[in-house]
């Protein structure tokens, strides 16, 4: 394991940090990261609403708590992409040096991406509505887009002096606004004439046409173990970029485990085994902890960190990790277009449920039904959820060897983030 690591220190690090020196690639991860506080905010409200025990739930609806505790996910996670238009624009002004236009090319890509976002109009009122589902992670890839184009649309003005010049005396966010002006009316342009042109067409929007390729590549797969691990991969995949993946594999994946459930809740009914192992309960499996099974991520994290920054960072994504939100973890740490974590972020989901799926087909533990919705329960419980203790146990021992899987890649990551701390500690003496 050592010597592993010390490879992984000497030979995929550099590589790694040149990979993740990309502008591009750091304006989105940076960005990202910068949302962690309103990414926490909506998965702490998640997981409090979430237990699946009815006492509690009739509790939350007979006293409208839940209303409430649902009002902040709404706001916060489901709008996702709708930050992250800002964030990411704000962020990657300084990082392409017009740092001074930051506040500005923020507020054009916001304006942008919801430029792009479809309306549904009521003529009759005379109103119209945003539809908030192109807000959140459904969104987050046109978001991305759209910041780094009026980034260098952007840049391109500043560089070259096309901008309002003020005369002095005027205030600093007056001549800023000023300046800014000439870009936005063309970048805004811009994207308008772009949403002209997908309205045209069969996709209607930019969001559409990007999901509608990502999907109808996967129409034809069926249920199959094979299919059914390709899918994970793929989703893992898009989430590494940003993109929610389960967003566009489970509509494929909906009326196949629908039937799936009324099948095998029939055959449970009538004593009989389960005769679909490959339903909801094993994609549940796949995303023990979240998307890329990062159960076993925040274990270590939370256990076996030696840095002061994933020590605290533990605290959080933990917690939340045990409930299946890792939001928090995917776009705060970031495993986003984090090289050092895409191995183990597409391996341990196929390992752990191609290895549960063998021992169902052996009778070693019995299949679980496949009940929709239970993927915030941690592990045993979920289980015991899907009427199986011996899945239950077994998502136990899943969650070890996302331990294994996972543990020399973080160690990698908390012994350069010790040796970061070191250092500025040792400067910090020097000064």
């Amino acid at each position: 394991m050592n010597a592993f690591i010390r490879f992984m220190e000497k030979r995929f690090i550099p590589v790694a940090n040149k990979i993740s020196s990309n502008r591009y690639l750091k304006s989105v991860s940076t960005g990202s990261m910068s949302l962690l506080g309103v990414i926490m905010l909506g998965s702490i409200f998640t997981v409090i609403s979430s237990f699946s025990w009815e006492p509690y739930q009739n509790f939350l609806v007979s006293t409208n708590i839940g209303t409430v505790l649902n009002y902040i996910p709404a706001f916060t996670i489901d709008l996702l992409g709708l930050y992250m238009a800002f964030s990411i624009a704000y962020c990657g002004a300084g990082i392409f040096g017009i740092k001074e236009q930051a506040l500005g090319t923020g507020l054009i890509s916001l304006v942008s991406f919801l430029l792009l976002s479809p309306l549904t109009e009521n003529p009759e009122e005379r109103t119209a509505f945003l539809n908030t589902s192109y807000l959140g992670a459904k969104g987050v890839f046109v978001a991305i887009f759209v910041s780094l184009i009026t980034i260098q649309l952007m840049k391109v003005f500043v560089n070259r002096n096309f901008t309002i010049k003020m005369p002095e005396g005027v205030p600093e966010m007056v001549t800023k606004s000023f300046t800014s002006l000439i870009p936005a009316v063309v970048i805004a342009t811009f994207f308008g004439i772009v949403k002209l042109l997908f309205s045209l067409s069969s996709f209607d929007t930019a969001t559409d046409f990007i999901y509608t390729l990502l999907q109808e590549p996967l129409q034809s797969l069926t249920g199959s173990l094979p299919a059914f691990l390709i899918l994970i991969l793929v989703s893992n995949l898009l989430w590494f970029f940003g993109i929610h993946g389960s967003m566009t594999v489970l509509p494929i994946l909906m009326p196949i485990f629908l039937g799936y459930l009324a099948d095998n809740s029939a055959a449970v009914a009538a004593g009989e085994a389960v005769p679909n192992a490959i339903n909801f309960g094993l994609y549940d499996l796949a995303c023990l902890g979240g998307s890329g099974a990062t159960i076993g991520l925040v274990t270590n994290m939370f256990f076996f960190s030696k840095s002061k920054r994933y020590k605290a960072f533990s605290k959080i994504v933990f917690p939340s990790g045990l409930f299946g939100v890792n939001e928090p973890v995917v776009f705060g740490m970031p495993i986003m277009l984090n090289v050092m974590l895409l191995v183990p972020f597409l391996l341990t989901p196929l390992v752990i449920t191609a290895l549960g799926y063998a021992l169902i087909s052996l009778g070693i533990i019995t299949a679980p039904i496949g009940i929709l919705g239970a993927g915030a329960l941690p592990p045993l419980v979920h289980g015991l959820v899907q009427g199986s203790l011996s899945f239950g146990i077994y998502e136990l021992f899943a969650t070890a060897i996302s331990m294994l899987i996972y543990f020399p890649f973080f160690k990698t990551l908390d012994n350069q983030a010790v040796k970061e701390e070191n250092l500025a500690q040792e400067e910090a003496v020097q000064q």
